[in-house]
């Protein structure tokens, strides 16, 4: 909120009072320079307008969006609270700064801000390796493997800095591990965590070119896929190929786990808390800045594909945040 006030986006909605989503956008890009012709920059601005709305500062009607003088419209945090959270969710508070920070540039046609290259490994390490993605990991872990066997083969996909494979390590010492990444400087980071770990096979980022191309293993060889956090950077229109290559090289019976948040929904079936709707509408304008982001899905949406594709939901908790899909 801080950042849309000062921008001057929150008097400039006031001013029109009245507007359709591509008003705003048209208003933005003339008055505050916003370079808004892409997908990824437009969306931005959908969200932001959202996370308005969620606050009480718009309401829609139809297609408008009609502006509200409502003061302190925004939740706010009580001091004592914002450091609690700074303290135990340091990696995020300072990613999410640093992201907000550099916003206006990027709205206004600035290269992204972070990318996954070895120079921001750090970054991503501290950011992913936060409290909540810890708490998130441990769920979704004893939610796949509460019936696997010991000597399961576990796909880690996208392990970044490795705290999904230790933590699946460290809970199930005989089953085999598969580690694949797309971006190769987080091999030497995620095998700094587990030197001492003989059950590893590290599958070289060489032989996956990424999103939208073919797995490298054979059909039906997986028990389990562990896919967390990477769902919001799969190029859109390779989203469905890429969950029906996670499919093929699952077993009958195997399960995929994936934690990623969901965009908050209208109707509030699937992600209902208040702070927790406008905390992921927070998370996805922010990370945006980032190469590659795409932005979270909607549940429903999601559940459609995975079904298409012919997996069966087995578990959908946490406002849709961590997912057990099954494959027949």
């Amino acid at each position: 909120m801080k950042f849309a006030q000062e921008e001057g986006i929150l008097r400039l909605l006031e001013s029109i009072d009245t507007f359709h989503i591509n008003e705003a956008i048209e208003a933005l890009q003339n008055k505050l320079n916003y370079q808004l012709q892409d997908r990824l920059r437009r969306r931005m601005i959908h969200t932001l307008i959202y996370l308005l709305q969620e606050c009480g500062y718009l309401s829609l009607e139809n297609t408008r969006y009609q502006w509200h003088m409502i003061e302190n419209a925004a939740p706010k945090l009580k001091d004592e609270e914002y450091k609690i959270i700074e303290v135990s969710f340091k990696g995020v508070v300072g990613f999410f700064e640093e992201c907000i920070k550099y916003s206006g540039d990027f709205l206004r046609g600035a290269t992204p801000r972070f990318n996954f290259n070895a120079e921001f490994t750090s970054i991503w390490e501290s950011f992913l390796g936060n409290a909540e993605f810890n708490f998130a990991r441990s769920i979704l872990i004893e939610l796949l493997m509460f019936e696997k066997k010991e000597n399961s083969n576990i796909l880690v996909l996208c392990f970044g800095p490795g705290f999904d494979l230790v933590k699946i390590s460290e809970r199930f010492s005989n089953v085999k591990l598969f580690g694949l990444d797309f971006a190769e400087n987080f091999y030497d980071k995620a095998k700094g965590k587990l030197s001492n770990s003989p059950t590893i096979e590290w599958v070289r980022s060489d032989r996956w070119k990424g999103f939208g191309f073919p797995l490298p293993f054979q059909d039906n060889c997986m028990e389990v896929v562990f896919f967390g956090c990477a769902d919001p950077y799969i190029p859109v229109e390779k989203r469905k190929y890429a969950y029906k290559e996670i499919f093929r090289v699952l077993k009958h019976e195997g399960s995929l786990g994936i934690l990623t948040n969901s965009y908050p929904d209208q109707e509030k079936k699937y992600v209902k808390d208040k702070w927790i709707r406008l905390g992921i509408l927070a998370h996805d304008f922010c990370e945006s800045v980032c190469e590659g982001w795409q932005g979270f899905h909607e549940a429903m949406n999601s559940i459609k594909l995975f079904k298409e594709i012919g997996y069966h939901t087995n578990t959908v908790m946490l406002n849709a945040s961590i997912w057990r899909l099954d494959k027949p």
